[in-house]
């Protein structure tokens, strides 16, 4: 608000009080009084990376050293962080099936495989064996005339066989798999002389997607 005021220099002849009006008061404006500014604290340190390893968070904040009604500066920040990669271990499948014994009599072998995943990646930890072989054994196997040194040295009397076969193309393309060749008896005697069958694992190497 603002006032103005002025004299009566000459009141009237009669004595009477002056009626025009000796003060004045009205509204004003002026400049838009300054807020309370706000009040920080310098930021903090950055805290430490959220993970161990790989990508994670940091955040630092700042407090109000003063109270205004209306502060809109931010009092905390947040940004990325990244370390060194977390270490992956090797990642292997589940052990496939037995094979069938690779000796239809006597002492053979049998075979199991499992696929490697997952390579080990920044120092995890390697990966474990994918074959495993164990003895088998079907029945014993015959021989003529008693089972004479010479009968076991032959594998059976009268039993002729074949050379072997080429080996099978493996049964997958990567991750461990199987190949088997055959030796088929040229001349069979009953119960004694069969076919024989060698089995072997294959394409170990871990497959790629």
């Amino acid at each position: 608000m603002r006032r103005r005021e002025r004299m009566v220099k000459m009141p009237p002849i009669d004595g009477s009080m002056c009626k025009t009006e000796v003060a004045e008061v009205e509204k004003c404006m002026m400049p838009e009084c300054h807020t309370i500014p706000c009040m920080l604290s310098p930021w903090s340190d950055w805290s430490e990376c959220s993970v161990t390893c790989g990508r994670g968070v940091r955040n630092r904040q700042r407090m109000l050293k003063s109270d205004p009604t209306e502060c809109t500066e931010e009092l905390e920040q947040t940004e990325k962080c990244m370390l060194p990669e977390c270490p992956m271990d090797c990642m292997v499948s589940e052990w496939s099936e037995w094979s069938e014994c690779n000796k239809s009599c006597g002492k053979g072998h049998t075979i199991r495989t499992r696929m490697i995943k997952l390579e080990p990646q920044f120092g995890g930890s390697s990966c474990p064996e994918t074959i495993q072989r164990k003895k088998c054994k079907i029945r014993k196997c015959r021989t003529k005339g008693g089972g004479g040194s010479k009968a076991k040295a032959s594998g059976a009397v009268g039993c002729r066989l074949q050379p072997w076969t080429s080996w099978t193309d493996c049964t997958i393309s990567c991750g461990g798999g199987s190949q088997q060749r055959l030796r088929v008896a040229k001349k069979r005697v009953k119960g004694i002389c069969k076919d024989r069958r060698e089995i072997r694992a294959c394409n170990n190497q871990p497959c790629y997607y």
